[in-house]
């Protein structure tokens, strides 16, 4: 826990970060180390045999204010109508009041405001807080920027701002990775890349490299199943006759005894039976590439789309905001598709044999 900002319970005054601070090894409370010293025992001693805990107490405490704040808040908005309009901090331009992301210049509207509709307040650290959980705002799941500045530029001429109106779902994780990507050159690696390969990139409109990974993988799939159960490749003949004389052995022995009954056939059969592991083995490269390059390879789609888009339209930040809207996002009937295709291919052999 970050204690900066909070007050020491003997002499009420802020911790600072230059002070020596001291940490009950019961309950957690901070302490100056001569206020400590000078009491000699933790301030809130005598409620250790409670299982006092701080950490659990100044969320309490800082919940408890968040909701008084509210309360006060919500009494004089009572009294006022709801804005129909917000207006763009960035650039002054006049926006619904239901929107996250100004139509003209991509800023974020309003940054205090949750999806939704809460009123956030400031903590004793300055951090903001959720009048109904305590949650910080600045967690991936309330903050639709992800901490980051939609003025911040993320290549030449693309702001932040505007690739998440690009980018649109799920993103805080993007916009964070895109800052990293900026700031270190640095990613994550994608899981859902690895789990989906070309399938996720295709989905996220990545068109040209998704086709590619979707290809590969798809043709060494097939390649697997074809060659294992199409009775032309006679596979399962000679797997079955490699193992008919093994026999009941330990796992170590009978992949033993396999290699040393394969390296025995002829050099045509031992590329059969081989053939559906390379292609496995190939098929989860690509996997793990697909999962360690996405990320960056959606970051040069976005810039270079949002750039492209803001060439077209340059001076028409209405035309601009639909192109963006039209262009970016997922494409869930595309995923839909190859899923569905991906299942009817997967069980298409099984009919030839």
């Amino acid at each position: 826990m970050d204690f900066y900002g909070l007050k020491c319970p003997t002499c009420n005054t802020p911790l600072e970060k230059d002070d020596d601070i001291v940490v009950c090894p019961i309950c957690g409370a901070p302490h100056h180390r001569e206020c400590y010293e000078e009491a000699g025992h933790c301030y809130f001693e005598d409620r250790h045999k409670d299982n006092f805990d701080y950490d659990k107490y100044i969320k309490e405490k800082q919940e408890a204010q968040a909701k008084q704040q509210w309360e006060n808040a919500g009494a004089q908005d009572t009294r006022q109508e709801a804005p129909q309009t917000v207006i763009c901090p960035s650039c002054g331009e006049k926006n619904p009041s239901t929107g996250f992301y100004c139509s003209k210049c991509g800023a974020q509207l309003n940054p205090g405001r949750s999806r939704q509709g809460e009123q956030p307040f400031s903590g004793p650290n300055g951090q903001q807080y959720n009048p109904q959980g305590g949650m910080p705002f600045g967690a991936a799941m309330f903050d639709p920027m992800a901490g980051v500045d939609p003025n911040e530029e993320l290549d030449e001429g693309v702001t932040a701002g505007e690739a998440a109106k690009y980018v649109q779902k799920n993103t805080p994780y993007f916009i964070r990775i895109f800052k990293n990507i900026k700031d270190y050159n640095k990613s994550r690696f994608n899981f859902c890349a690895f789990l989906f390969t070309g399938g996720y990139m295709l989905y996220r409109k990545m068109y040209k490299i998704g086709t590619v990974f979707t290809i590969l993988v798809g043709m060494l799939s097939i390649g697997t199943l074809l060659i294992e159960t199409l009775p032309v490749f006679g596979w399962m003949d000679i797997f079955s006759g490699l193992v008919s004389d093994i026999g009941n052995v330990s796992q170590f022995e009978f992949y033993q005894s396999l290699a040393s009954n394969v390296s025995s056939l002829p050099i045509g059969q031992q590329l059969v039976f081989y053939a559906p592991y390379v292609f496995s083995l190939l098929k989860w490269v690509l996997m793990f590439v697909a999962g360690g390059i996405a990320n960056k390879a959606y970051f040069k789609t976005v810039i270079k789309k949002t750039k492209k888009i803001k060439d077209e339209t340059e001076g028409d930040f209405a035309e601009r905001t639909k192109k963006l809207d039209f262009s970016g996002g997922v494409n869930t009937t595309l995923a839909l598709i190859l899923l569905i295709s991906y299942g009817v291919v997967s069980f298409l052999p099984y009919f030839f044999v």
